[in-house]
């Protein structure tokens, strides 16, 4: 039977386990660059891309991607599909505001998609795809993760509905509330013209 410390450790892991950098690292490990002083001030792998380079960005990717997948095993393992969520949840809120650097890390993208790839694989799917589509069209990463974001909200919402399903229903609106909340700075840079495009130049080894 589920029990609240069975949450709340799972909470506990998941954050833990976001508070695990993968930019900071993979920047201090193979340019002695802390990423936060640099570019947008984000560990995640588009600040990486920007300041570092495409191979350390893609580590970055890979490794914010993992500790999502790995947050939500972990929940599973304790106590099922409620445990996964909340851990899901957790990983991503510490990727977002890491406790043991200064509560300055990324915007929790490629975490959340981690982590839905386990518990919501269809709505990372779509999410992923859209803000793939986005980018393309755009080059503006932002506005590809908050409309991931945004399909996440919907598909995660209409499922839920259909299936009765009210923890997925809240899990999905704080996942995209998440993701959100941590692009506000950007959501008004977008209004204002003034939000950064990937080029071509970004891609270069540096």
């Amino acid at each position: 039977m589920m029990t609240f410390f069975q949450l709340f450790l799972c909470a506990v892991l998941g954050y833990l386990l976001g508070n695990i950098q993968s930019g900071l690292i993979i920047g201090r490990l193979m340019n002695n660059v802390d990423l936060r002083k640099h570019g947008s001030g984000s560990s995640g792998a588009t600040n990486a891309l920007r300041v570092l380079g495409r191979q350390e960005a893609l580590f970055t990717l890979l490794g914010d991607y993992c500790k999502g997948l790995l947050a939500v095993v972990v929940g599973l393992v304790i106590v099922g599909q409620h445990g996964g969520m909340v851990a899901g949840l957790f990983v991503v809120a510490g990727h977002i505001w890491p406790v043991f650097f200064g509560f300055q890390g990324g915007k929790g993208v490629a975490t959340s998609l981690g982590a839905l790839t386990i518990l919501m694989p269809f709505h990372m799917i779509g999410m992923a795809g859209v803000g793939i589509a986005i980018v393309f069209l755009t080059k503006t990463v932002s506005v590809a993760s908050l409309s991931g974001a945004l399909v996440l909200l919907i598909s995660g919402v209409i499922t839920a509905v259909i299936g009765r399903d009210w923890a997925q229903m809240a899990f999905s609106i704080l996942m995209s509330g998440l993701v959100v909340y941590a692009h506000r700075a950007n959501i008004d840079r977008i209004f204002q013209g003034k939000e950064n495009k990937l080029s071509s130049s970004m891609f270069k080894k540096k």
